[in-house]
């Protein structure tokens, strides 16, 4: 039955779903919204569903009607659904009902993008609606219990929850059509199925072979501690204790100090760049200290704690449009950041009987420059199916493509991608490990060789210091209005990589998209995304068919955004994560 309450209706009767859908058919927009037990649909269920139309909104206690079904042919099809943090209603919806949300206008999604990358703001609902739409909400009901039976006052709550998003779309629409954002906005509102789902899949880890893994890693930092004190001279009149570990407290940048000092080095701080430039072995010690501590602290020591009890995967929170170039950032743990050596990805398996899919963009950055610089040396090499590290370190030190050296080419690709990222002569020598006037002098040659490309940064970096604004190829906005580029430094160096790390967001984006679409029906699912890198896990006997369909689905996305240069995408196939 219905019970009308103000401008809703309390729905606790399922033979009335089938007239909503009805009713809802004829809706070009409806404002979506879910009150839950929980914060993750492993932890708790759905309450209530709210969908509001300009006329009434039906808010449906979900305990009471149970099976959702007669309305799974209007969610998922149908009027364009409004919800604020998309990725949270989708979910619960799919995991608990198996209703794919689509078609979707996610309006915090929206308000992310207006802000042009800056983050200082809320995106709360009730943040958003009062600045886009002058509209006050009260959200203390949120904190309430919504497990057993429910006040009119929550009810109220929710209703007007779902009906606020319906004014708020229209604001928020005028703002992305008058900013030039409704084709990267498509792309984001499209991408939240993947990612929700990505989020719902999880991904395995071998828990028995990360804890081995994390005692292998202790002793390396023990015995790399103990081999960086043995540097330092001994201070006057202290014994020697064997086996009780190093003197010195090796986190604290004081006594780093000092014992370097006692060695006659002086150093300004003990930051990674001015280590990599003191000539002794006590600083490569401790660059190799702190990495051993930093896998240990971060990773080895933490990840297992987030590792579901029901089924032994951890699920990672992924943010969508949280920072500024538009890459997807991760969280709880970020398992975009695991160390790269195949010592740690082994960790990460496949289920018995399933396989990882392993695809990745190659040189899709600097496919990116070549894109948006025209240099005609970029582009040829790419057209040509060259290696553009290689070819560079040929030009650069005047020798033919085969004679290059393997320390030549990593110090080209090292001078390809820092240039892009705006670093200067300082940085790059630092990186190189030779002097400033030697690293000025490669950066000279390099841009000698390339001069679209040193032409495409500095105008970029002069439009934003100018402008405060720029886009990516797709239009994705970047605004550097806010004050902490008051450094029009930092500024220029931003400048410089944002429309070349936004379009390749735009298009692993895209790619996101792309493949969910083209998996769909195959026992494969997206566990991870790392900017440029899909992972796929399906079974071991449709490999082949899903590396196809994912390959050509990630080169269908970065060839709807680049013209000039083709696409190329690398996939391996392996039960652990690594290629």
């Amino acid at each position: 039955m219905e019970k009308s309450l103000s401008e809703h209706k309390l729905v606790t009767d399922a033979a009335d779903l089938a007239t909503i859908a009805e009713a809802l058919q004829g809706a070009e927009f409806v404002g979506v919204d879910l009150e839950t037990t929980a914060l993750s649909p492993r932890d708790g269920r759905i309450r209530l569903l709210q969908i509001a139309t300009p006329d009434e909104t039906h808010v449906i206690d979900v305990f009471e009607v149970g099976d959702l079904s007669p309305l799974k042919d209007v969610l998922e099809g149908g009027p364009v659904k409004v919800l604020h943090n998309a990725k949270f209603d989708y979910s619960f919806l799919k995991a608990e009902h198996g209703i794919s949300l689509s078609p979707i206008f996610d309006t915090m999604l929206a308000a992310q993008l207006l802000a042009g990358g800056n983050q200082g703001p809320s995106f709360s609902l009730e943040a958003v609606a009062e600045r886009e739409a002058g509209i006050e909400l009260d959200k203390s009901a949120r904190r309430e219990d919504w497990s057993g039976k429910l006040s009119e006052g929550q009810i109220e709550y929710a209703a007007r929850d779902a009906k606020v998003l319906l004014p708020l779309r229209e604001k928020l629409a005028e703002g992305l059509e008058k900013d030039e954002l409704l084709r990267i906005s498509k792309i984001e509102f499209a991408a939240v199925a993947s990612i929700a789902e990505m989020e719902l899949a999880g991904v395995k880890l071998d828990v028995a072979r990360w804890k081995e893994l994390e005692k292998v890693v202790r002793k390396r930092r023990d015995e790399k501690a103990l081999e960086l004190d043995a540097q330092f001279p001994e201070p006057e009149g202290m014994l020697p204790l064997e086996g009780l570990g190093p003197r010195l407290n090796l986190n604290s940048p004081q006594q780093i100090t000092d014992a370097f000092r006692s060695l006659g080095i002086e150093l300004s701080d003990t930051k990674v760049w001015t280590l990599l430039k003191v000539d002794h072995p006590a600083a490569k010690l401790l660059l190799e200290y702190r990495e051993l501590q930093k896998k240990l602290g971060t990773y080895l020591e933490t990840y297992p704690k987030f590792v579901d009890g029901k089924d032994g995967r951890i699920h990672a929170n992924f943010l969508q449009c949280r920072v500024p170039t538009g890459r997807l950032a991760c969280t709880n743990p970020n398992i975009q950041q695991i160390p790269h050596e195949d010592e740690f990805r082994r960790c990460f398996v496949a289920e018995e009987g399933y396989t990882f899919v392993i695809a990745d963009y190659s040189q899709v950055e600097l496919r990116i420059l070549a894109e948006v610089s025209g240099d005609p040396a970029f582009v040829e090499a790419f057209q040509n199916g060259d290696d553009l590290h290689r070819v560079t370190a040929a030009t650069m030190y005047g020798v033919t493509m085969d004679e290059v050296s393997k320390d030549q080419r990593s110090a080209a690709k090292r001078i390809n991608f820092g240039l892009m990222y705006g670093r200067g002569a300082k940085s790059l020598s630092a990186q190189l490990g030779t002097d400033e006037e030697r690293g000025r002098q490669l950066i000279d040659e390099y841009f000698a060789n390339y001069p679209k490309v040193r032409s495409f940064l500095q105008k970029t970096a002069s439009r934003a210091v100018r402008d405060r604004t720029l886009r990516t190829i797709a239009g994705r906005l970047r605004k550097f209005g806010d004050s902490a580029f008051d450094d029009k430094g930092a500024m220029r160096r931003e400048a410089m990589n944002y429309p070349i790390q936004g379009a390749s967001a735009d298009i692993a984006k895209l790619a996101l998209v792309y493949v969910r679409e083209d998996l769909e029906g195959l026992d494969a699912r997206l566990v991870n995304c790392i900017h440029d890198e899909f992972v796929v896990e399906c079974r071991e006997d449709i490999a082949g068919e899903v590396a196809e369909r994912t390959s050509a689905a990630m080169t269908r996305a970065g060839s709807a955004i680049l013209k000039k240069v083709p696409t190329e995408v690398e996939v391996v196939t392996s039960r652990e994560w690594r290629k």
